[in-house]
């Protein structure tokens, strides 16, 4: 015998649709486990303000150096390689290191929290 669909089904059918499938099979059933959910109690949140730790850059700390007095020091560039068109003055010069100015010491200490950077320490021109 063929069973149709019907919008309103019989409570007979009603019951067979509802056990067609698998998972709400045991939903269905009447004699289904009650199952207890204990709910933690709320605590209420206390919002701490945590300040960002400083942090050296190791890229600046390897490249810069800081003498006593608080400057920065720093290798000048351009003697790796190509130094042979360079007088042995210019190649002299360039072994040296050199004081960084205001601006780049300023940059210096911000890349460097913990060292002892004096900003306002005078480079000599």
């Amino acid at each position: 015998r063929g069973e149709t669909y019907s919008p309103n089904p019989s409570p007979k059918m009603a019951s067979l649709y509802a056990l067609s499938s698998r998972s709400s099979a045991f939903c269905a059933s009447t004699v289904a486990p009650v199952r207890r959910v204990a709910v933690a109690p709320v605590r209420p949140v206390t919002a701490v303000e945590v300040e960002a730790k400083l942090k050296t850059r190791k890229s600046m700390a390897k490249r810069l150096r800081v003498t006593g007095t608080g400057k920065v020091m720093a290798r000048s560039a351009g003697k790796q390689h190509f130094n042979e068109k360079m007088s042995r003055d210019e190649i002299r010069e360039s072994s040296k290191m050199f004081v960084l100015s205001k601006g780049d010491a300023y940059q210096a200490k911000e890349n460097m929290p913990h060292s002892k950077i004096n900003a306002k320490a005078k480079a000599k021109k």
